[in-house]
């Protein structure tokens, strides 16, 4: 997913760094995710859930649905569920 030009600049004052287009899609499946990938998206999180749902679907390679990327937000994001865990439970 792309992201608007408003969105971009509010993720990257949030992280501190500016968010760069090579970035789209540079991450397979949710498991690929790090943890400094988590690390930033719980820094987003915890100014806007919109933010950080945004970024994952930015990030993510391909066409993943809203409600997949919402339900990994609030069980791996919000709530510290393993994505090994929530991959079994999804």
């Amino acid at each position: 997913m792309e992201l608007s030009a408003d969105l971009q600049r509010k993720i990257s004052i949030v992280l501190g760094r500016e968010i760069l287009p090579a970035g789209q899609g540079d991450v397979d499946s949710f498991a690929e995710f790090t943890e400094s990938d988590l690390t930033d998206l719980r820094m987003l999180e915890k100014k806007s859930g919109i933010l950080a749902i945004s970024y994952i679907r930015f990030r993510l390679k391909g066409d993943v649905e809203l409600n997949r990327v919402v339900s990994y937000y609030a069980s791996v994001i919000q709530q510290g569920v393993s994505v090994v865990d929530w991959m079994q439970a999804s």
